[in-house]
Protein backbone atom coordinates (compact mmCIF):
# COMPACT_ATOMS: atom_id res chain seq x y z
CA UNK A 1 0.00 0.00 0.00
CA UNK A 2 1.43 3.70 -0.59
CA UNK A 3 2.06 5.91 2.08
CA UNK A 4 0.29 9.04 1.95
CA UNK A 5 2.79 10.64 0.38
CA UNK A 6 3.51 8.09 -2.17
CA UNK A 7 0.05 8.62 -2.44
CA UNK A 8 0.21 12.23 -3.34
CA UNK A 9 3.34 12.03 -5.69
CA UNK A 10 0.76 9.26 -8.25
CA UNK A 11 -2.07 11.56 -8.17
CA UNK A 12 -0.01 14.35 -9.33
CA UNK A 13 1.72 12.26 -11.91
CA UNK A 14 -1.80 10.99 -13.60
CA UNK A 15 -3.37 14.42 -13.70
CA UNK A 16 0.02 16.03 -15.01
CA UNK A 17 -0.40 13.18 -17.60
CA UNK A 18 -3.97 13.73 -18.30
CA UNK A 19 -3.43 17.45 -18.45
CA UNK A 20 -1.58 16.85 -21.24
CA UNK A 21 1.15 20.10 -21.01
CA UNK A 22 4.86 20.69 -20.72
CA UNK A 23 5.28 17.57 -18.06
CA UNK A 24 3.01 15.17 -20.20
CA UNK A 25 5.82 15.44 -23.22
CA UNK A 26 8.77 13.91 -21.53
CA UNK A 27 6.87 10.65 -20.98
CA UNK A 28 5.85 8.21 -23.65
CA UNK A 29 3.43 5.25 -22.97
CA UNK A 30 5.29 1.96 -23.00
CA UNK A 31 3.04 -1.58 -24.53
CA UNK A 32 1.92 -2.42 -20.82
CA UNK A 33 0.45 1.01 -20.26
CA UNK A 34 2.93 2.41 -18.29
CA UNK A 35 4.07 6.17 -18.61
CA UNK A 36 7.98 6.06 -18.81
CA UNK A 37 10.08 9.13 -18.70
CA UNK A 38 11.59 9.12 -22.74
CA UNK A 39 14.70 10.67 -21.62
CA UNK A 40 16.79 10.16 -18.53
CA UNK A 41 18.19 13.93 -19.41
CA UNK A 42 14.47 15.57 -18.38
CA UNK A 43 14.38 13.41 -15.53
CA UNK A 44 15.06 16.78 -13.36
CA UNK A 45 12.75 19.14 -15.06
CA UNK A 46 10.03 16.45 -14.68
CA UNK A 47 10.80 15.75 -11.29
CA UNK A 48 10.24 20.05 -10.35
CA UNK A 49 6.90 19.96 -12.34
CA UNK A 50 5.88 16.93 -10.02
CA UNK A 51 6.81 18.60 -6.73
CA UNK A 52 5.30 21.71 -8.23
CA UNK A 53 1.57 19.52 -8.45
CA UNK A 54 2.42 17.99 -5.24
CA UNK A 55 2.43 21.38 -3.47
CA UNK A 56 -0.72 22.34 -4.89
CA UNK A 57 -3.10 19.16 -4.71
CA UNK A 58 -6.06 19.41 -2.68
CA UNK A 59 -9.05 17.41 -1.83
CA UNK A 60 -7.01 14.33 -1.39
CA UNK A 61 -8.17 13.62 1.60
CA UNK A 62 -6.89 13.01 5.52
CA UNK A 63 -3.26 11.77 5.81
CA UNK A 64 -4.43 9.24 8.44
CA UNK A 65 -7.03 6.79 7.38
CA UNK A 66 -10.93 7.03 7.87
CA UNK A 67 -12.06 5.10 5.20
CA UNK A 68 -15.81 3.75 5.59
CA UNK A 69 -14.13 0.16 4.86
CA UNK A 70 -11.45 -1.80 4.04
CA UNK A 71 -8.31 -0.56 1.58
CA UNK A 72 -7.26 -3.87 0.49
CA UNK A 73 -6.02 -3.50 -3.04
CA UNK A 74 -2.98 -6.22 -3.26
CA UNK A 75 -2.93 -6.93 -7.20
CA UNK A 76 -4.62 -4.13 -8.26
CA UNK A 77 -3.55 -1.66 -10.53
CA UNK A 78 -4.61 1.31 -10.66
CA UNK A 79 -5.42 2.79 -14.58
CA UNK A 80 -7.65 5.75 -14.24
CA UNK A 81 -8.90 8.37 -11.80
CA UNK A 82 -11.75 10.83 -11.78
CA UNK A 83 -12.67 13.29 -9.39
CA UNK A 84 -15.79 14.71 -10.51
CA UNK A 85 -18.18 11.84 -10.68
CA UNK A 86 -21.17 13.13 -9.19
CA UNK A 87 -21.96 11.14 -5.42
CA UNK A 88 -18.44 10.13 -4.52
CA UNK A 89 -15.31 12.03 -3.75
CA UNK A 90 -13.45 10.13 -6.69
CA UNK A 91 -13.41 6.97 -8.64
CA UNK A 92 -10.55 4.64 -8.99
CA UNK A 93 -10.26 1.72 -12.31
CA UNK A 94 -7.81 -0.90 -11.86
CA UNK A 95 -6.91 -3.69 -13.91
CA UNK A 96 -5.97 -7.24 -12.20
CA UNK A 97 -5.22 -10.41 -14.61
CA UNK A 98 -7.02 -9.12 -17.44
CA UNK A 99 -10.13 -7.74 -15.46
CA UNK A 100 -11.16 -4.42 -15.33
CA UNK A 101 -12.30 -3.10 -11.87
CA UNK A 102 -13.73 0.40 -10.38
CA UNK A 103 -13.82 1.08 -6.97
CA UNK A 104 -15.20 4.61 -5.05
CA UNK A 105 -13.29 7.06 -2.34
CA UNK A 106 -10.28 4.03 -2.11
CA UNK A 107 -13.14 1.68 -0.73
CA UNK A 108 -12.50 -1.88 -1.40
CA UNK A 109 -15.96 -2.53 -0.12
CA UNK A 110 -17.18 -0.30 -3.25
CA UNK A 111 -14.67 -2.48 -5.63
CA UNK A 112 -16.76 -3.92 -8.39
CA UNK A 113 -16.11 -5.83 -11.64
CA UNK A 114 -16.73 -4.60 -14.95
CA UNK A 115 -18.12 -6.70 -17.53
CA UNK A 116 -19.67 -4.87 -20.13
CA UNK A 117 -17.85 -4.43 -23.24
CA UNK A 118 -18.85 -0.94 -23.84
CA UNK A 119 -18.12 0.49 -20.55
CA UNK A 120 -14.38 -1.38 -20.97
CA UNK A 121 -13.73 0.50 -24.02
CA UNK A 122 -14.56 3.83 -22.61
CA UNK A 123 -12.59 3.25 -20.06
CA UNK A 124 -10.00 2.20 -22.56
CA UNK A 125 -10.52 5.23 -24.48
CA UNK A 126 -10.72 7.60 -21.66
CA UNK A 127 -7.50 6.11 -20.08
CA UNK A 128 -4.96 5.58 -22.70
CA UNK A 129 -4.41 2.18 -21.03
CA UNK A 130 -3.00 -0.39 -23.42
CA UNK A 131 -3.69 -4.06 -22.38
CA UNK A 132 -0.54 -6.21 -22.40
Amino acid sequence: MASYAEEKMIRAHLELIEEGGEYAGYFTQGDSGMWMLADVANQATAQALLDAKVAVLSNIGPESSNGAGPSDFDGYTPIHFDNSVDGVQYRTWFVKDGSYYVADDGNSDTLAEITDEDEIATLLADSGFIPS
